[in-house]
């Protein structure tokens, strides 16, 4: 069993199980749906809520009365939020808050059949930059105080359509697993993610690295093959990336996707940005491949099994 470098959670290491790579059984992320009828496409812009923020080569513009075109990307109101700027009145019967906020889709590319697993620099670049100015918009408005950018990637991790994009929702509360890592940092005597990626930058847990990011597979691994990318300097939103670090962390992104899709034959899985407008916290990105299930035992302990040593984990993911 595995305790968590900081936090104190567990996971058990089931290594007997003996997992090899070829074992992990999915049903992939090759479905695509009609381009025709896909809301993402460009010419169906009118199927969504016109668009807060539409990237394009001429620079960032919202809708009017017509669509802006020749967008390389695009972000807009979820049709169905979880977090809306006025919520109805909370139930009477508990305590309840609203859940006051926003809810948005960043469409990542125009091409339907693109896959974030083979997205070239600049468009890796483009999507990093997008995150960036989404959340710098969303943070600085009055009751957020927190704001969740997070991918699914194929039906079994949740994507409900197949044309690639992933979600942002502003909340007006910090998740309590945040606080916990805050509690922790501020007790430590020194940031526990910068002494984590200096220490596993020399470790076999190392998958990829460059002068901005290191790309690891944490200690106490949730799931096979998850991975962490962690910024070498403590940076603790994507507000402080300057244009250097853009391209290392499109850079660390393309790769841990790339390797992934090439180890487990394009497997669906689900990445998050973890940061906080507070210079305390460390800025992470966490990336879980969905092959592997959350069943009872997870469920009644809150200790995760994983089948597939970290160690073991990094070394597939340097050999691809």
């Amino acid at each position: 069993m595995r305790r968590h470098y900081f936090l104190g959670d567990y996971c058990i290491i089931a290594a007997e199980r003996g997992k090899r790579p070829s074992d992990f059984k999915h049903e992939g992320t090759k479905e695509r749906s009609d381009p025709n009828t896909c809301p993402f496409c460009p010419g169906n812009e009118e199927m969504t809520p016109p668009a807060v923020a539409v990237y394009t080569d001429d620079g960032i513009f919202s809708d009017g009365e017509d669509r802006v075109k020749n967008w390389w990307a695009r972000s807009f109101q979820n049709l169905y939020p979880a977090a809306t700027p006025k919520p109805e009145p909370p139930t009477k019967e508990w305590v309840a808050e609203f859940a006051r906020g926003g809810h948005e889709v960043i469409v990542e590319s125009p091409d339907h059949k693109s896959d974030p697993a083979r997205f070239s620099r600049q468009e890796l670049e483009r999507l990093v930059l997008v995150y960036r100015d989404r959340y710098s918009r969303r943070i600085s408005q009055e009751g957020v105080a927190y704001v969740s950018i997070f991918k699914n990637w194929g039906r079994v991790a949740g994507a409900s359509i197949s044309h690639t994009h992933s979600q942002l929702i502003a909340l007006p509360i910090v998740p309590p697993a945040l606080i916990r890592e805050m509690d922790t940092a501020t007790s430590a005597p020194r940031c526990p993610y910068c002494s984590l990626a200096e220490r596993e930058a020399t470790s076999e847990r190392l998958i990829f690295e460059n002068e901005g990011f290191v790309l690891i597979a944490p200690f106490c691994s949730q799931v096979p093959y998850e991975t962490w990318i962690l910024p070498r300097k403590h940076l603790s939103s994507l507000e402080e990336l300057d244009r250097a670090d853009l391209q290392d962390l499109g850079q660390v992104l393309g790769e841990a996707l790339r390797r992934l899709d090439r180890l487990l034959s394009g497997p669906p899985y689900n990445y998050s940005i973890s940061q906080l407008p507070d210079r305390r916290y460390h800025l992470n990105i966490r990336i879980q491949p969905a092959i592997s299930t959350v069943a009872g035992f997870e469920k009644n302990t809150g200790i995760f099994i994983n089948t597939v040593p970290p160690e073991e984990a990094a070394r597939d993911l340097r050999e691809v």
